[in-house]
């Protein structure tokens, strides 16, 4: 799996155009064969910061999605209207997945 963690800070004032402009690119990276998630958000402090949050099946999978038409006039668009980019991408292949019926069998209370 290949996990990417953005915080994308537009210029000045420009953080609406920036998630318009996202808006196709976010409906058809989801469209993927390969996403698992995509998700793009504004920040909750920062009035210029997006959060961007990206699961994609392995690393191949998001490299396929480098060269789509649509990644490609997404940068090309968007470039414009970013003042800086922060990324992290963890890949591994080791998933653990946890299913919890928090209904048939309640958590204790937590206790520091």
């Amino acid at each position: 799996m290949k996990l990417i963690t953005g915080w994308l800070t537009c210029k000045q004032g420009m953080r609406e155009a920036f998630l318009a402009a996202m808006e196709p690119h976010v409906v058809s990276t989801r469209a993927e064969p390969g996403c698992v998630f995509f998700e793009c958000h504004r920040h909750k402090d920062e009035d210029d910061v997006v959060v961007l949050i990206e699961g994609f099946r392995d690393a191949e999978a998001h490299e396929f999605l480098r060269r789509t038409p649509h990644m490609i006039a997404m940068q090309a668009d968007v470039g414009r209207l970013l003042a800086r980019l922060s990324l992290i991408e963890t890949v591994s292949d080791e998933v653990a997945r946890y299913d919890l019926d928090f209904i048939a069998n309640p958590p204790a209370p937590y206790r520091p």
